[in-house]
């Protein structure tokens, strides 16, 4: 059986070393402004820091570019994908159409990676991208042990699948979050989450002939 690679999220050039240090095999990190962390302490400098320092220890990183795309962010994108061409990523994570296109022009060297936030849930969706210039998609959060199975036997071998093992399940559909932006006023989908899922919870329920009468369960 094929060992499964492990990879660790890193928010900074350090937390990457931590990474390493502790048995990862690979890291995904991004911008502030192209990824979904929108408090990352990573610019272009520590992005190139990290790939090289991976790279020299036999390691390996990829860079997430995986918000959904305005016009106004194209022009970065451009710029940030001929650098990581020109650095040898080992992958660019994405969720938005016209990012894979750009990626596919200006990275041509870079192996593409379909973020969870593109909800990938059926064989038929994994094969789309992978006809479409994938070479691993992340499925998203929601499927079960069966359906990943399911997926794995009905797409392309040479198709990669990646799953999460531990880390927030997102209140809406995989990644695409909404209650952080209602609670909060924090959007998920712009890399703005403030975590809400992970927050503590009291949950009152009201007794049906006393509606004043309740009581509260923490969650």
């Amino acid at each position: 059986m094929k060992k499964p690679e492990l990879l660790a999220p890193a928010g900074s050039f350090e937390k990457a070393k931590i990474a390493f240090l502790y048995g990862a095999d690979a890291v995904y990190c991004g911008t502030a402004s192209l990824s979904l962390r929108s408090r990352a302490e990573v610019e272009d400098d520590d992005l190139e820091k990290t790939i090289i320092y991976a790279h020299g220890i036999g390691k390996k990183v990829y860079a997430a570019i995986n918000i959904y795309a305005l016009d106004e962010n194209y022009e970065e994108i451009k710029k940030q994908a001929r650098m990581l061409n020109k650095l040898k990523v080992d992958g660019i994570i994405l969720s938005d159409g016209g990012v894979l296109d750009i990626i596919k022009s200006e990275a041509p060297d870079v192996p593409i990676h379909i973020s969870t936030q593109a909800n990938v849930v059926s064989s038929h969706s994994a094969s789309f991208w992978h006809k479409n210039g994938a070479e691993r998609v992340i499925l998203a959060r929601e499927l079960n042990k069966e359906q990943i199975k399911e997926i794995i036997d009905n797409t392309p071998k040479e198709l990669e699948t990646e799953i999460f093992v531990h880390g927030a399940l997102c209140f809406g559909y995989s990644g695409r979050c909404f209650l952080s932006d209602f609670l909060a006023s924090r959007s998920a989908n712009l890399g703005d989450c403030a975590q809400s899922c992970r927050w503590a919870y009291n949950l009152y329920a009201e007794e049906k002939n006393n509606p004043r009468k309740s009581y509260a369960n923490r969650i």
